[in-house]
């Protein structure tokens, strides 16, 4: 499901027009959605109210609630489209198109130049997307098992910095370093 589907969508419940959807609020913690960003029928611009995304019973041609009880986000982060996206050094980088839900966890949303970015890359999204800066060398990615017996004695398979000083002390962080993606065989098959 895509942001853009739940988007506009009325809010009704016992059979009456409450609101429209105009967002959700997502958790920065696990990226589950925990809210809808909702207004009044009138007023389609800004959020008036929250609601809990657990209180959604169907969705179709509307978002169907099982009760309305209006609440106040907390500790997330509220994506609606055409909010501005930006990186951490301030460069604009397009507005949000759309967000894709899978099973009430949103995974990435997609910048209207067509760009597509994770969730765990955002640091904090209220009027404007902020992305983190991306860190310089993959720490936390696995290491081959061939390799890590030539850079290290531990038997440790993750890239760490204490494993770059190790590599760079042995001579091996380019070979550590085309190991992994996007350089290893499973992305760039001619270098074999």
């Amino acid at each position: 499901m895509l942001l853009s589907q739940l988007s506009e969508k009325p809010v009704v419940v016992s059979a009456s027009m409450r609101g429209v959807c105009l967002g959700v609020g997502v958790s920065l913690k696990n990226f589950a959605v925990k809210y809808l960003l909702c207004a009044s029928a009138q007023n389609r611009k800004q959020a008036d109210f929250c609601v809990n995304f657990s209180a959604v019973e169907c969705i179709d041609d509307a978002l169907y609630l099982k009760a309305l009880r209006p609440v106040f986000p907390r500790s997330c982060a509220r994506f609606s489209l055409q909010i501005p996206v930006f990186s951490s050094d301030g460069g604009y980088l397009g507005k949000v198109a759309d967000l894709e839900l899978e099973n009430g966890v949103a995974t990435r949303f997609f910048t209207d130049n067509g760009k597509a970015f994770p969730l765990p890359a955002v640091l904090a999204c209220t009027d404007a997307v902020i992305l983190k800066k991306e860190q310089p060398f993959p720490l936390g990615q696995r290491v081959p098992a061939p390799l890590l017996s030539v850079i290290s004695d531990k038997k440790e398979g993750l890239v760490t910095k204490p494993l770059l000083r190790a590599a760079r002390e042995k001579s091996s962080l380019v070979k550590l370093t085309l190991s992994l993606p996007p350089f290893d065989v499973e992305f760039f098959p001619v270098m074999k």
